[in-house]
């Protein structure tokens, strides 16, 4: 049969060689090269891959230098206004981090509609123009393709060795602990410490080269892989550093406490809605959400039959991280056909985007990232690949049911992903099989898209119906996101120089994949999945161009390096059995950017057994676990379970101190969730309506915008107990006399608070100043206030001293004692406890006299005149986080002091109380 089929193949090339040869006789002996007579397939094959590759070529340079007068265009003719998208930053949240970036965000978006439609337009062009064979078939396509592969090279070379933008607050502040490093290129950032920053000759000199002749000599011209031993060496190398890797990853991730400061920090920020889920309060319900989405509900049930611990949920994210790994490897495995590139790829997947910042860095879970974002692009790939294999439809159906649920798990990827597998169906089946196109088919998926949506979201809404008797907002999942795109929170400024360039090739280079494909009628279930790789890599750099930082790049990478390998392979494939020069060049190329991530799990090794088992973390954060753990239990000896309380403590503690012990917070967000204004209104208003217990860490607790609500604590509650760092406060029930009992005649500020909103409103409103008061050398200041223990240093009842000027009357902290302070210099006294306490502050030019409960409790000379502070008056609070907790009855300040038998006067009508 093979005999056959060569003369079927071999006769219509003789043929026209014959016929040429009829018409224009030609005398072999004037040719040097015979073949150029009878060209054999694979000089037709060479001649080919050359026309495609200035195609392509020209494609791309022809899309870019549209692009560029687009974004020449939109620079000159754009000017957003900024302070207004402030202005609306502001209203919309107190976070105060908003870097709006409206013309470059408009400058992504045209690059992706200019050069994807440039490409097209110029490939279908230069498909149609005759002289690109021309080109092909002459040194021009030498010289021309070879310089290409030479500036994707100096491209590389000027974006790792340029300075990192974030360099000892280069740009910005440093938003990372290697933007602190000397060494401030790029390339230090990522690869200072470890295998490539230390032996970047060796690895160019010896180990690519090395990689290279495997595959130039040891494959192409020795046909090694049809070699036995070598597949199963290959195989078992590969599967052994693969396997070994996933494992070390996966148990890493699972640990029993987080130890270092920053994965205490992302940990909490998936933890704490956990562990509300997990105590029975639904989410999108009463303003509670989450950054990364609905993920507790899909965990609830497992945590419900395993119980919920900080080791059960790390593990079983780091068991969904594996699984998204496994998920990478078979779909890359269906469409890798070379073993070396298939192992050196999945490595180099795992490696750059995850291990590496572990590598160089204190190890981060970073679970927000891996795996709740991740898993959502890895199961549809690998979805997507077992539909291609048989085109079944329970795949087909269950892909689409599986991706509208994961848009609640993670509404950002879950939606870029859906939209991805939406298109990926619509190229896949474009056209007929008589090659028309596929308009019914296209249609009926886009309407089952839109129905599978609408049904999985409307069967979450009916479930948190029936088990939790309240519909969710839908709203809430978005909010957020639609916030940062409105105003661009936290968003950073892109450099033109810099690695993203390398990610954004690889992603044109897939996209002009799929539209050659396309163009010719030609789609195959690779160019199918290079199409849905190249989307899905694009939403991951959507993600980097609002937080255009070093440590995103990376992490925003993995799905660019599974298409690179796809793409590598396909090149593998293409120059295998053709010897091109600029194209074995680029092979090269990619061999140096795929093959280092395995010499660096070789060479760091022993890096994973220290990130498995973190002993130097676990040492430096044993007296901070043994506090957590002392507070943990304060906590739960004094509320019960399925109460509803609030924890004050540093944030990023929250959902530690939640665990698993089913105490439901009081207000959803946590405190990392936390960013519009409206959460902080609400609740303020909570604090002041409701009556649930309040567990307050003042030592660690001074995150500013939660003054408000701490103000209203201050205003509604009194304190209880402590176990010293933390404090039990609970709903004041100690009414406010309705009773006024100071006179205003000649007061500069008067005060009088009652327990309704209005009172309480006003109080919290005086906790953060209000106007200076211009005071002389003689004045009084009256105030009458509950004396009770209190948990914050010098919580003031009212005041407004600086260093050198101004009054103060403030609790001394765990003490009975209070300041009297005037001009910097203070006074203290004891006070009773547990009671109503009427205080006089008599200032005079030379002394200054304290009255208690109307009797002269105090009286002493002052250094020097007084002076009156230019500093806002505040009660209840002065300036921080001195607030007064319990109640402050009235205040009233004159302008005079106080005559002894008017104060006596005023205790005998208080003294009722």
């Amino acid at each position: 049969m093979s005999v056959k089929k060569t003369k079927k193949q071999s006769l219509p090339v003789a043929n026209v060689i014959a016929s040429k040869t009829k018409k224009q006789p030609v005398h072999t002996e004037t040719f040097a090269n015979p073949s150029i007579i009878n060209p054999t397939p694979q000089d037709e094959s060479s001649i080919a891959l050359k026309e495609e590759t200035l195609r392509w070529i020209f494609s791309i340079i022809g899309a870019l230098l549209c692009y560029l007068v687009v974004a020449t265009i939109i620079q000159k003719t754009y000017h957003p206004d900024i302070n207004e998208l402030l202005a609306l930053a502001n209203k919309l949240s107190f976070a105060g981090d908003a870097r709006p970036e409206p013309v470059e965000s408009l400058l992504f978006r045209s690059g992706v509609v200019t050069i994807t439609l440039g490409m097209l337009g110029f490939y279908i062009l230069f498909t149609k123009t005759q002289w690109v064979k021309k080109l092909a078939d002459n040194p021009f396509f030498l010289v021309f393709s070879t310089l290409c592969v030479a500036f994707i090279i100096v491209l590389g070379y000027l974006d790792f060795s340029a300075q990192n933008p974030f360099a000892n607050g280069g740009g910005d502040m440093p938003q990372h602990a290697r933007d602190f490093i000397e060494n401030k290129s790029n390339f230090a950032f990522y690869f200072d410490g470890i295998f490539l920053g230390s032996h970047l000759l060796i690895y160019t000199l010896i180990c690519v080269p090395l990689v290279a002749c495997l595959f130039f000599i040891g494959i192409k011209k020795y046909s090694l892989e049809k070699n036995k031993v070598f597949n199963i060496s290959i195989s078992a190398i590969g599967y052994l550093v693969a396997g070994g890797t996933v494992l070390a990853v996966v148990l890493m991730d699972s640990f029993a406490f987080p130890y270092s400061f920053v994965n205490k920090y992302n940990f909490n920020a998936v933890y704490y809605s956990m562990t509300q889920v997990y105590a029975g309060m639904p989410m999108l319900v009463d303003g509670f959400n989450d950054t990364y989405g609905l993920y507790p509900h899909f965990l609830n049930l497992l945590f419900h039959i395993i119980g919920l611990s900080v080791f059960k949920f790390s593990c079983t994210l780091a068991t969904l991280l594996g699984i998204s790994y496994i998920f990478n490897f078979y779909f890359l495995k269906q469409f890798v056909s070379n073993k070396i590139i298939l192992f050196l790829g999945f490595l180099s997947v795992i490696f750059f985007p995850f291990l590496d910042d572990k590598f160089i860095n204190s190890f981060d879970c970073i679970f927000g990232f891996f795996p709740i974002r991740y898993l959502v692009p890895s199961t549809l790939t690998f979805l997507a690949g077992l539909y291609l294999v048989k085109r079944s439809q329970v795949v087909y159906w269950v892909t689409f049911f599986v991706m509208a649920a994961f848009i609640l798990w993670n509404p950002e990827f879950g939606m870029v992903c859906y939209l991805s597998w939406l298109l990926f169906n619509t190229y896949n089946d474009f056209y007929t099989s008589e090659g028309k196109v596929n308009i019914k088919k296209i249609l009926l998926h886009w309407a089952i898209g839109f129905g599978v949506v609408v049904f999985v979201f409307f069967t979450y809404k009916f479930l948190v119906y029936v088990f939790y008797g309240a519909m969710p907002d839908f709203n809430l999942l978005f909010g957020i996101a639609l916030a940062f795109g409105k105003v661009g929170f936290g968003c950073l400024p892109m450099k033109l120089v810099h690695p993203w360039n390398l990610m954004a090739l690889v992603d044109i280079l897939g996209i002009l994949y799929a539209i050659t494909k396309w163009y010719k009628k030609e789609i195959t279930p690779k160019s199918s999945v290079i199409l849905l790789v190249s989307v899905i890599s694009l939403g991951f750099f959507v993600y980097f161009q609002g937080r255009s930082h070093n440590c995103c790049l990376a992490t925003s990478s993995c799905f660019s390096f599974v298409l690179l390998t796809i793409l590598g392979d396909e090149l593998w494939e293409k120059i295998k059995s053709n010897n091109i020069f600029s194209l074995n060049l680029l092979f090269g190329v990619f061999l140096f950017v795929i093959s280092f991530s395995f010499f660096e799990i070789i060479f760091g090794a022993g890096k994973f057994n220290e990130l498995i088992y973190q002993e130097d973390d676990k040492s430096a954060q044993q007296a901070e676990q043994q506090h957590i753990e002392n507070n943990s239990d304060f906590i739960l000896q004094n509320s019960r379970e399925k109460e509803k309380i609030y924890v004050f403590a540093t944030k990023f503690h929250t959902g530690l101190y939640f665990n698993s012990n089913k105490r439901i917070s009081a207000f959803n967000p946590g405190p990392q969730d936390m960013f519009l204004n409206t959460d902080l209104d609400r609740f303020e208003n909570r604090v002041i309506d409701s009556s649930f217990d309040i567990f307050l860490e003042p030592s660690t607790w001074n995150n500013s915008f939660m003054a408000r609500p701490l103000a209203a604590m201050a205003a509604t509650y009194d304190f209880k107990k402590t176990n010293q760092s933390m404090s039990l406060l609970v709903k004041r029930n100690i009414k406010m006399p309705l009773k006024t009992f100071f006179g205003d005649d000649g007061s500069v500020l008067h005060r009088k608070y009652t327990d309704d909103t209005a009172g309480i409103k006003l109080r919290v409103k005086d906790a953060f100043g209000n106007k200076p008061v211009s005071l002389k050398t003689e004045f009084s200041v009256e105030a009458l206030f509950y004396a009770q223990p209190q948990v914050y240093p010098y919580a003031t009842i009212a005041g407004n001293m600086d260093d050198t000027s101004g009054f103060l009357i403030a609790n001394v902290l765990n003490t009975k004692n209070y300041a009297f302070g005037i001009n910097g210099k203070t006074f203290v006294l004891a006070l009773p406890e547990n009671q109503w306490v009427y205080c006089v502050l008599n200032i005079y030019p030379d002394h200054m006299e304290i009255y208690e409960n109307g009797n002269l409790a105090a009286s002493t000379t002052l250094p020097a005149q007084v002076h009156s502070s230019p500093e806002q008056l505040f009660i209840g609070n002065l300036g921080g986080f001195r607030f007064y907790i319990g109640a402050i009855s009235e205040i009233c300040i004159t302008d005079k002091a106080l005559d002894k038998n008017r104060i006596q006067q005023t205790w005998e009508n208080i003294k009722g109380l």
